[in-house]
């Protein structure tokens, strides 16, 4: 059962119940193709920090520090509510381990059903309400989020960074919620309230889908405060991104959280820098120039994270990121390799990766997802160089013939360790940067060759899967008609319906169905990471070549190639010979039977 949601236009009474100040100017209001943001009723809102002195500039919203949400604050509601206090501690031991994103995901997940329950007439005595038990209503029930898609949705993934991201979180919230479930039901309070409910009431306790909503409200709508950290700060957690925003938030010294204008002549750079890279763009600015926004990262955030970061925490790709960036999970093993096992045991955690980076565009370059500068945007990133890194792919290319050697110590304690040797030196400690140890060696050249080319074996396989699962750049799908979602927060196509004209959903060649924002988003995400992946096989290939060119690698090649051949000629030479013993006895075993 989904939460009773409350219509926006009741929030004005919870701000003035709980203190927070809103400019009279500004407010939340529906947005064609965002959700909910915040908008200001005319430009001299955003010009009214003219003296770019930020301690002059009047706040456009103003939320007291009690009501923001971390980990401190759900530690001093526990010592208010000895039943949370209960809960928290008897989950914390083996689910969360006390970590401040799973102390907030059971708050709100108890806000949640406590406003639910009252909503239904219900009257739960289970735990203390807060401004929070309200405002959960605000929020949206259906976040865009990976986590929040249908299997079906989830397949336009494949081949991206993220598919094996997201079937480990999904696989993680779940099992966070089933010994939420077995820690819970320990607790006779908390079995009557959640689970030891009425067959018609049972919708009213917490359901898995409300650890995803609850996980998903954290990741899109936290906020990185100076001193509390990841922090959800209501009504300012519903103003939407942009890459040039105009606003930011800052922590007073109360420690009350305000919402300011931007210096004007920042905002004005900002917009400079972004309108050469806009294009069709430019015109949809226009029309919301009322729309107040800011950077969910940061000013100096924001560019470090990809475009697989920006879908998995916010639900959207910011198709202006100046990064170009992904990270894969590496699994690739040498056919017959022996010490493949014995390789990912002396490499450890975290598990191998593949990061490939391309350097950052100059400013007038295009951007993925503006078709119009579709080509020139080809050009910039063919010209920016391309870094790649993959630790694990040094040590999986070395070959005990080469010097690597496994052995087992015997420990004082009686256990067994492994380590790792090189050219009969111990370099245990150094698996994870073999790198250096093989570019130290004679044939450098060859352990590099032999690198490269299991890498592009492995971006061969990404691209092949992502261009299978939904076209190669995802241009039509995540390029034209998605401009509109672009940026909003997570009540990002929450259904508010203003935008008539905006197809919804289509229809997969099974029959089942994928909202457009989804496809749009995902197509996005397709288009970038290919345009990497395409990028650095073109580079890998030119490596892979220069390196067939290098005097050690020929000669290396050349004295394989003769002891290959002098094999060869020695398994024929046997084969013929044992062929004439055979015959031999052949022929006198048909004169026996003569």
């Amino acid at each position: 059962m989904a939460h009773a949601q409350l219509p926006i236009s009741s929030l004005p009474l919870w701000q003035t119940l709980n203190n927070v100040s809103f400019d009279q100017r500004v407010r939340i209001a529906a947005i064609p193709g965002k959700g909910y943001g915040l908008v200001a009723d005319d430009d001299d809102v955003l010009a009214g920090n003219n003296s770019g002195n930020d301690a002059s500039a009047a706040p456009l919203i103003t939320v007291p520090h009690g009501l923001v949400l971390h980990a401190g604050a759900v530690e001093e509601y526990a010592k208010q509510d000895r039943h949370f206090r209960q809960l928290l501690d008897a989950t914390t031991v083996d689910v969360g381990h006390g970590t401040p994103r799973f102390d907030v995901l059971l708050f709100l997940l108890v806000q949640l059903v406590l406003a639910r329950q009252q909503a239904a007439g219900d009257k739960p005595d289970t735990a203390l309400p807060t401004p929070w038990t309200e405002y959960v209503r605000f929020l949206p029930h259906d976040v865009p989020l990976p986590t929040m898609w249908t299997d079906t949705e989830r397949r336009l993934l494949h081949g991206t960074s993220l598919e094996a991201a997201l079937a480990a979180k999904i696989v993680a919230l779940e099992l966070e919620f089933d010994r939420l479930h077995e820690r819970s039901s320990d607790l006779p309070t908390w079995q009557a309230a959640f689970w030891e409910r009425p067959s018609s009431l049972s919708s009213l306790g917490p359901q898995l889908r409300d650890w995803f909503v609850v996980d998903a409200w954290y990741r899109s709508r936290c906020l990185a405060l100076p001193r509390s950290g990841a922090a959800m700060v209501p009504c300012i957690d519903m103003v939407n991104h942009s890459a040039a925003p105009n606003a930011y938030y800052d922590v007073r010294r109360d420690g009350d959280v305000v919402l300011l204008p931007r210096p004007p002549q920042a905002h004005q750079q900002d917009r400079q820098g972004q309108q050469g890279q806009q294009g069709q763009q430019g015109q949809q600015d226009q029309q919301d120039h009322h729309e107040i926004t800011i950077s969910y990262g940061g000013d100096d955030d924001h560019d470090s994270k990809t475009a697989a970061e920006m879908l998995f925490s916010y639900g959207f790709v910011e198709p202006r990121s100046a990064r170009r960036s992904l990270v894969l999970p590496f699994r690739h093993q040498l056919p017959g390799d022996p010490l493949a096992k014995a390789k990912l045991h002396a490499f450890g955690e975290p598990a191998p990766c593949l990061t490939i980076d391309v350097g950052v565009a100059d400013a007038d370059g295009a951007v993925d997802g503006d078709t119009d500068k579709h080509d020139k945007d080809e050009e910039n990133e063919a010209a920016t160089p391309i870094r790649w890194s993959c630790p694990f792919a040094h040590l999986l290319c070395a070959n005990e013939e080469d010097g690597l050697d496994f052995r087992l110590r015997q420990e004082t304690d009686g256990s067994t360790q492994l380590r790792v040797f090189w050219q009969d030196a111990d370099a245990t400690d150094r698996a994870r940067d073999f790198a250096a140890l093989t570019q130290a060696h004679a044939l450098a050249p060859v352990f590099r060759l032999r690198v490269v080319t299991v890498l592009q074996e492995v971006v061969e396989a990404h691209l092949e899967r992502m261009q299978a699962a939904g076209g190669g750049s995802g241009g039509s799908e995540g390029s034209e008609g998605s401009e509109g979602s672009e940026g909003s927060d997570s009540e990002c196509g929450d259904g508010d319906g203003e935008d008539g004209d905006h197809n919804n959903d289509f229809t997969t060649g099974n029959g089942q169905d994928i909202r457009s924002d989804v496809a749009a988003q995902a197509g996005r995400l397709r288009d970038v990471e290919s345009r990497i992946l395409s990028g650095a096989l073109e580079a890998l290939e030119a490596e892979r070549a220069d390196l067939l060119a290098d005097t050690t690698v020929l000669a290396y090649l050349g004295s394989t190639e003769v002891a290959g051949n002098d094999l060869a000629r020695e398994a024929a030479s046997n084969q013929e010979d044992h062929g004439d013993e055979a015959m031999h006895d052949g022929g006198a075993e048909e004169d026996d039977f003569s």
